[in-house]
């Protein structure tokens, strides 16, 4: 009777054991990080947006272009289609004629086409502090040509402008010459298609318009005990992790990033190519001229493409709290084309809250977990394993 009765004491125990041991794995395995709120916002440094301005399209450049090296005027499509972004990809490059109509050598044609920084931009302020436009909007390669963004960590910036109680709500001020596109979006973002724009329709800046939007941002933060989960577990990848996607080309992680190489892939897995303006960014050959044509007869099954992108555990959003878009109508004078049109981007006001991922589950966790199934049930410790060893190995070699 005795040991019966120790024998369903012991498979109970284990039992008991058993059904704990499995709901702390599940709880290990797949609610290792939560979200809270976090307001004392005191201390905080918010970054500012990174701003990217783009050429919005041909105004006469193209033109110049071909009067100036005494080109075909035939060309002039083909250039106004590959010198600037087109959803629609090259339309003409199927049927075009080679050195009539399209000429394979275009990339260097289109350096000469699209305007510098300095054609583009002229003054520019920083919380109210005048500075030269290209000392701080610097040249970047993204999938609408050579663009010019401010505040980017993209390219190796570890400085990232930022806001807080003791600078206030700063703003930035530029002035644009020639019609252009403006992207507001995180420093760490790569600017493509495929990235939203917050600003809409109103991102165009035709010759001449002032123009203001304020901006309202969000951003998700990471407690340091969320570094000792894995990607699984947590559910997001850091900056400083390599992604699982084959072949992976920048040295920092984003989510926008991922939407860019994957955009290029398609093009790739279809083309074995890509658009021109994305080959130095996804290190991926660039498109000949049939290549392009191949581009546009597979544009409706490049929109399909899925991508399978894992999110980014650092995020910064930004959001629109009010837009205003005014115009100058009318006869323009000399004067005012020449000043151009004038944006600004501020903030309504500071943040007051944002979110912070903790791990409510860790590795420590799980070994305390176990430890107390062990204790309760057994009456087992690290002491009595040490004492169980020492029992069954040291003590009864030393008898024999």
């Amino acid at each position: 009777m005795t040991r019966l009765f120790w024998a369903i004491v012991l498979i109970s125990s284990c039992l008991g054991a058993s059904i704990i041991l499995q709901s702390a794995l599940k709880l290990f395995s797949t609610g290792a990080a939560s979200y809270s709120v976090e307001t004392n916002y005191l201390d905080w440094n918010t970054p500012f947006p990174a701003v990217t301005v783009c050429e919005q399209g041909d105004n006469g450049r193209v033109k110049a272009f071909l009067n100036q090296y005494k080109l075909s005027p035939n060309l002039s499509s083909f250039y106004k289609v590959v010198a600037f972004w087109n959803l629609k990809y090259c339309r003409i490059c199927g049927s075009c004629k080679i050195n009539d109509t399209c000429v394979e050598n275009f990339e260097k044609g289109i350096q000469k086409i699209r305007h510098s920084c300095s054609e583009l931009l002229t003054d520019c302020w920083w919380g109210g502090r005048h500075f030269k436009c290209c000392d701080e909007f610097h040249p970047i390669e993204t999938e609408y040509g050579v663009c010019y963004v401010f505040n980017t960590a993209v390219l190796g910036n570890n400085s990232i402008l930022t806001f807080n109680r003791k600078v206030g709500l700063v703003d930035l001020v530029f002035t644009a010459i020639e019609l252009v596109t403006v992207r507001i979006h995180a420093p760490d973002d790569v600017v493509s298609a495929a990235l939203e724009n917050i600003l809409g329709d109103l991102a165009s800046l035709p010759l001449v318009t002032e123009f203001e939007a304020i901006l309202k941002v969000e951003q998700t933060v990471n407690d340091i005990s969320v570094s000792s989960l894995s990607e699984t577990m947590r559910g997001c990848i850091f900056k400083d992790d390599v992604p699982p996607i084959a072949g992976w080309p920048f040295n920092r992680y984003t989510y926008s990033g991922c939407l860019l190489y994957c955009r290029a892939l398609a093009q790739y897995n279809s083309c074995n190519c890509t658009h021109h303006f994305m080959a130095n960014i996804a290190k991926i050959p660039a498109c000949n001229i049939k290549g392009l044509a191949c581009l546009y007869q597979n544009r409706d099954e490049l929109l399909k493409y899925e991508c399978n992108c894992p999110t980014a555990c650092d995020e910064t959003i930004y959001k629109i709290v009010h837009l205003f878009h005014n115009r100058v109508s009318g006869n323009l004078s000399p004067e005012s084309m020449k000043r151009g049109s004038r944006a600004r981007v501020r903030f309504a006001q500071l943040p007051s809250l944002r979110v912070r991922r903790l791990a409510i589950r860790d590795t420590l966790g799980l070994v305390v977990d176990i430890g107390g199934v062990g204790g309760v049930f057994f009456g087992a410790s690290l002491l009595s394993i040490i004492e169980l060893i020492y029992l069954f190995c040291i003590r009864c070699n030393g008898r024999q």
